[in-house]
């Protein structure tokens, strides 16, 4: 039979990614360079892009981008780049990684050998139009964000018509970028960072009523929004609701003080990935800010690493329960109480959600049992 101990890091690690799909680990620090892609030698025709080397090169550079972690991606890139010069998708990642380093003259650089390699990339690098922005090439960026309206996947349309709204914008154009921003908007409704833009332009044309409710909205969709939090205060203070905007100034410092400490956290993670402490803490931050979904994916990697140490368990069934989702924070609670050892933190949580769905009688038996000890943090492992 499989060890149990041995499936509760997939266990935790599967239901983060239930709750937050995108999510994707870096790499592990402990993965051998044999088992990574590697670029094959001088003298080796070229391989197809859909050549299995290729592709797994590709995905471990995409997880590394994932991870906030461009430095690294360039490093996995740079043998690659020079034993495939003409393979577009790693001119693509490059521009990428130039971008998230606010290296934008060489993301554009990128960016234009990714499309000029193949075209079929134009369209598709959304990252490639903001780089051009923050060059003050708005006229060039316009163009990138045209193409992304000619693609089929309306998640593209959405983004080029946003890109357009920001050009015309800064062009002086703020009827251009006011349709631009509707545009994307009849696309896809939810899209935060369309209403964000609208509801500053509404702001400046006084209509503070219509853009603190706009922005109320771009919270509830990302709750770390501190240019909405901050304006949404503004906006508050001048419709004169003193009470709400006092709350609302507390929740901007909040949110600061919050993505001050995960931009530190991440810092230091990315030396020592593995690093047990930082990704509980990562976990408890996004928590509190919440941010359940996200809590749950650094729960799962701590989890990953110490499988007997009760806190990333506690803080999944936690996020679990702030995400409505009390069926698996019911079962993770059962699996890890019937282990051995077990982690008795659970024990309080799933009585209260066995009495919550009316099964008093499984949570009287769950009260009556006698107690185990947990392995506190600092105990060896059991083997």
């Amino acid at each position: 039979m499989f060890p149990l101990a041995r499936c509760l890091p997939l266990l935790l690690i599967c239901i983060a990614v239930q709750v937050a799909p995108l999510y994707s680990s870096p790499e592990p620090a402990s993965q051998s360079p044999s088992s990574r892609p590697r670029p094959p030698g001088s003298g080796v025709a070229p391989a197809p892009s859909d050549d299995p080397a290729l592709v797994a090169a590709r995905a471990e550079i995409r997880k590394a981008l994932v991870a906030e972690n461009p430095t690294h991606a360039l490093a996995l890139l740079e043998p690659w780049l020079l034993s495939h010069p003409k393979e577009a998708g790693f001119h693509a990642l490059e521009g990428e990684a130039f971008y998230a380093l606010e290296r934008f003259g060489d993301a554009v650089a990128a960016f234009d050998r990714a499309v000029g390699l193949s075209p079929e990339y134009r369209g598709k690098l959304f990252n490639y139009g903001r780089a051009l922005q923050s060059l003050n090439r708005h006229e060039d960026a316009l163009k990138v964000f045209a193409a992304m309206l000619e693609s089929p996947q309306s998640h593209l349309q959405v983004r080029g018509y946003f890109g357009i709204g920001l050009s015309r914008q800064a062009l002086g154009d703020d009827a251009g970028a006011v349709d631009a921003y509707r545009a994307s908007l009849a696309l896809n409704p939810r899209f935060h960072r369309s209403i964000y833009r609208l509801a500053l332009i509404q702001i400046a044309e006084g209509e503070d009523e219509i853009a603190e409710s706009a922005l109320f909205q771009v919270l509830a969709g990302d709750p770390l929004h501190h240019g909405a939090a901050y304006n949404r205060a503004l906006a508050l203070g001048r419709l004169d609701r003193v009470k709400e905007a006092d709350e609302a100034w507390t929740r901007y410092r909040t949110i600061l003080e919050g993505k001050q400490k995960i931009t530190l956290l991440k810092g230091r993670l990315r030396g020592t990935p593995e690093d047990f402490i930082q990704l509980v803490e990562l976990g408890d931050v996004h928590l509190s800010l919440g941010l359940p979904g996200k809590g749950a994916e650094w729960y799962g990697r701590a989890a990953a690493i110490d499988p007997f140490d009760p806190r990333p368990a506690v803080g999944t069934v936690t996020a679990l329960r702030a995400l409505g989702n009390a069926v698996d924070a019911e079962r993770l609670c059962t699996m890890l109480l019937e282990r051995t050892p077990p982690i008795e933190e659970l024990r309080a949580p799933l009585i209260e959600l066995l009495e919550k769905r009316g099964a008093k009688e499984e949570a009287a038996k769950w009260r009556a049992e006698p107690k185990e000890q947990s392995r506190m943090p600092g105990q060896s492992t059991p083997q």
